[in-house]
């Protein structure tokens, strides 16, 4: 038996070439299978919310249509752009795929096609999940009186008749920000090592370390350093949920301003980089170019505003010092050592090409 034989064959080994053909042969897909239990898991909740509804079923002209701006002290125009955190925070993430691009075969194809296709993805998801709840949400002054803002917890068991029921839908749920927690960790670790492979954060050497033996190519510190951040911002929730919600804001921002900064470097560049690119978006480039650095421009004011009004210590919104807090010390540290160490990611080819970490620094022994 060949030793390519011995691996295909041996227990807990991924599967052959061979293997995955047969798979596919039997219509087995693992994308598919990923998205039919997706599938299964939003229609399990659709199905439970709509058909138990103890406290009621709403009609359509108020699940589609009421909106009462008055919780929140604003205008009703503002309280409608206000109202988009929770899904600018949900879509926000997707350029996250980015920092998978080593471990794709075919990025330039594959990722944008996973950048474009979680859009609508989102979008009907989030759809299904929603449409349930809405035509069955219970009285609104008792969520928005729940402590701690977090009222999905009452929403579920209020809406089932049942302690029982309402953790049941709630689990679900919790499931899903398991599984999303993973990936978010996954991508941050991957960017935290890109950054620390490139020189860019303190302590490079260490942080950009790639495993050996039993973790054969994760980059183990670069994994602890992001999850420590996590697990420390999460407990920041425990002491102040404003300075928790400032965190979860700057989250948007940041991420928004750094997907606009490339977009509008390359408006400037006249998009001569885009023109041989596989998602080069034709003659509406320019047109959807400008609106994507439009939105995020407005974006940055939008969520750095306070959700109600008046504003008191709690309901302040310091999403905007965060900001500018982050953004004097990438300065300062650019100053001090990017200038003089920092390149960009390595190209195929150069010599820093190949997941090869840079020499020591003095700074990071």
């Amino acid at each position: 038996m060949s030793s390519d034989d011995k691996v295909g064959s041996s227990e807990g080994s991924l599967p052959t070439d061979e293997a995955a053909q047969d798979l596919k042969k039997l219509g087995y897909n693992q994308e598919m299978t990923r998205n039919r239990g997706l599938a299964h898991v939003l229609f399990t909740m659709l199905i439970s919310l709509s058909v138990r509804a103890a406290a009621g079923r709403r009609p359509a002209s108020f699940a589609l249509g009421f909106f009462d701006p008055s919780a929140s002290g604003w205008t009703a125009g503002w309280s409608f752009f206000i109202g988009l955190l929770p899904p600018a925070y949900t879509y926000s993430a997707m350029g996250m795929i980015a920092s998978m691009c080593e471990e794709v075969r075919n990025p330039a194809k594959q990722v944008p096609q996973a950048l474009a296709w979680s859009i609508p993805i989102g979008f009907l998801t989030g759809l299904v999940f929603l449409l349930p709840v809405v035509f069955t949400l219970p009285d609104i002054s008792m969520l928005l009186a729940v402590p701690g803002g977090q009222p999905i917890g009452v929403l579920f068991t209020t809406i089932m008749g049942s302690r029982g029921g309402g953790f049941g839908m709630w689990f679900i749920i919790f499931m899903i920000g398991i599984f999303c927690a993973i990936s978010i960790c996954c991508a941050a670790s991957r960017a935290t090592w890109s950054f620390a492979r490139d020189r860019a954060i303190p302590y490079s050497t260490f942080f950009g370390k790639v495993n050996h033996g039993v973790l054969e190519g994760v980059p183990l510190n670069a994994y602890l350093l992001s999850t420590l951040v996590q697990v420390l911002l999460g407990l920041i929730f425990l002491g102040s949920s404003a300075a928790f919600n400032a965190f979860v804001g700057v989250a948007v921002i940041c991420l928004g301003a750094s997907y606009a900064m490339p977009v509008l470097l390359s408006v400037l560049d006249r998009r001569r980089q885009m023109l041989d690119a596989p998602y080069s978006l034709g003659r509406w480039g320019y047109f959807i170019n400008w609106i994507a650095v439009s939105w995020v421009l407005f974006e940055i004011v939008l969520f750095s505003m306070p959700a109600v009004v008046p504003v008191n210590s709690t309901s302040m919104n310091y999403a905007s010092v965060v900001f500018i807090g982050f953004a004097v010390i990438s300065g300062v540290w650019y100053i001090i050592n990017g200038r003089q160490h920092y390149t960009g990611p390595p190209i195929p080819g150069d010599s820093m090409a190949n997941d090869q970490i840079p020499t020591p620094l003095k700074g990071d022994q």
